[in-house]
């Protein structure tokens, strides 16, 4: 409802555009209405909802506030099965007029069993069913449940997570939650069988004692993560302007969380790195010390050290037996095997040492660079491989070259590489029983690797294996999956179920 005119014309043209380029009418009716136009991008317009063909089982809305009571009357007439208001100007905007416009029109839709999603939100991304609320959004779904006060920072995350490997079984961002809440949704995500790792963003909270206690029930039967949203004075003011939420106080809602057996996130990139952890093999730590290989330089060790001691982990140094049969395998001179490891050996004896460091005594897990395992060719890797790839990067260098490189080429070859290293990962987690953590550092290595960066994580997720961004957040991920296990204690086990992704 309310489609625009002009297709591609930003934010209030995007739930079409993201329809039409997830292939929705494959599986579905799709009726944009628009009383001005016939058409809209091919598609026959309709000019109000009664006009469409039945049955409508959901609606957009895009029409202004004011059109709100009549599209209400219409679905009614319609017996429309839901609605999702991207409105806005309702309820958050602190207007008794027009939160009376809201509760009056959500009490007639659920009077004729309709039930609403927002106003003032994003609504619905279920890949399977191919809803999408922007563009970018994969069709291929997954095991992560995402729930939203917030619209933009329901996108962010699916992004964010996206880059990562990660996929959405559902993502919903619900506004002002005038309907359906938050206690709702945790509740549909308990119950769904595609949802293995619930993530939440939530400003406030409408109900304390049916989200508490929804909350409980879907944190004993799966990993949550929760991104609290307003818990400094200038946050809570700027949750009420954004969906006339009451932030309420912090402790109340951390002791609420722990109590659940939820997680609570201090940032956005916390969130996006415990669900990281939640879905992949950092779930699987048991114990607080980490062996570093290929740490890059003495000095990114000395405080990759730091980072890791700081978050209350170890950095156990090698014992003597493995120390010397480590330097069998690479010299004396410009390394260092004592842990942070800082050693490349020849490609025929690198697998041993990884397992030797794997399995050392007091070794918990391995930080380990997946860059260590796929900057030299395999063994057995041909002269013509390795010339190609330096033909392919000399090509791109030349400006003015009268053959550029093979894009696909360099794709093919990008992905092999992933897949190698994220393959070598898994093999070394599954023979020593050590989980091995990825660590894709920024700076010189993130310019080397360019979109190298996303193929790794998505080929490591697909194995299982955690990749951070740095140590420091490695660190502060496993620190926090550790103190989360404890105070779970004697509630189920949720981190050694096999996840899917």
């Amino acid at each position: 409802m309310g489609v625009r005119s002009s297709p591609n014309t930003g934010m209030m043209g995007s739930f079409f555009d993201s329809l039409l380029e997830a292939d929705f009418p494959a599986i579905g009716g799709l009726y944009p209405v628009n009383p001005k136009v016939d058409e809209i991008n091919g598609v026959r317009c309709y000019k109000t909802l009664l006009d469409t063909p039945d049955p409508v089982d959901h609606v957009i809305s895009q029409v202004p506030a004011a059109v709100v009571p009549e599209l209400v009357d219409q679905c009614v007439a319609k017996k429309v099965r839901s609605i999702h208001f991207f409105t806005a100007g309702f309820s958050e905007t602190g207007d008794e007029e027009m939160a009376g416009v809201e509760e009056a029109m959500i009490e007639k839709l659920r009077g004729a069993g309709i039930r609403a999603i927002g106003p003032n939100c994003m609504g619905l991304y279920v890949p399977s069913s191919r809803l999408a609320f922007m563009s970018g959004f994969p069709t291929e779904p997954g095991n992560v449940f995402l729930l939203s006060q917030s619209g933009a920072n329901a996108g962010e995350i699916v992004h964010g997570l996206v880059s990562r490997g990660i996929r959405f079984s559902k993502a919903i961002s619900y506004g002002n939650g005038a309907d359906l809440r938050a206690h709702d949704f945790l509740d549909y995500a308990a119950a769904d069988p595609d949802s293995e790792v619930v993530a939440a963003y939530i400003e406030g909270v409408q109900d304390g004692r049916a989200f508490f206690d929804a909350l409980k029930r879907c944190a004993r039967v799966k990993p949550v993560i929760i991104l609290k949203g307003g818990r400094t004075q200038s946050g809570s003011l700027a949750a009420h302007s954004h969906t006339g939420s009451l932030a309420g106080s912090i402790e109340i809602f951390d002791a609420a969380c722990r109590q659940a057996g939820a997680m609570r996130a201090e940032t956005m990139d916390e969130l996006h790195d415990l669900v990281v952890a939640a879905s992949t093999n950092t779930r699987l730590v048991s114990g607080r010390g980490v062996a570093l290989f290929g740490g890059g330089g003495g000095g990114f060790a000395v405080l990759s050290a730091d980072a890791i001691d700081r978050e209350g982990l170890t950095v156990p140094k090698m014992p003597r037996s493995a120390v010397e049969k480590m330097r069998e395998y690479v010299p004396v001179a410009g390394s260092s095997v004592n842990n942070p490891i800082d050693a490349f050996p020849p490609e025929e004896h690198l697998e041993d040492m990884l397992r030797l460091v794997a399995t050392a005594q007091g070794i918990d897990m391995m930080f380990m660079s997946p860059m260590t395992g796929w900057r030299r060719p395999p063994p057995g890797a041909s002269k013509q491989d390795s010339k190609r790839d330096a033909d392919l990067k000399q090509s791109a260098l030349k400006q003015g070259a009268e053959s550029p490189p093979d894009p696909e080429a360099a794709v093919k070859q990008m992905m092999e590489n992933a897949t190698k290293a994220a393959q070598q990962m898994s093999d070394l987690q599954n023979d020593t029983g050590t989980p091995v953590i990825g660590i894709l550092r920024s700076g010189r290595m993130a310019r080397m690797m360019g979109q190298s960066r996303t193929a790794m994580s998505e080929a490591a997720y697909k194995k299982g294996i955690g990749i951070y961004p740095s140590v420091a957040r490695a660190a502060r991920t496993v620190a926090q999956v550790l103190d989360w296990k404890a105070y779970r204690k004697g509630l189920p086990d949720i981190f050694s179920k096999s996840q899917s992704s």
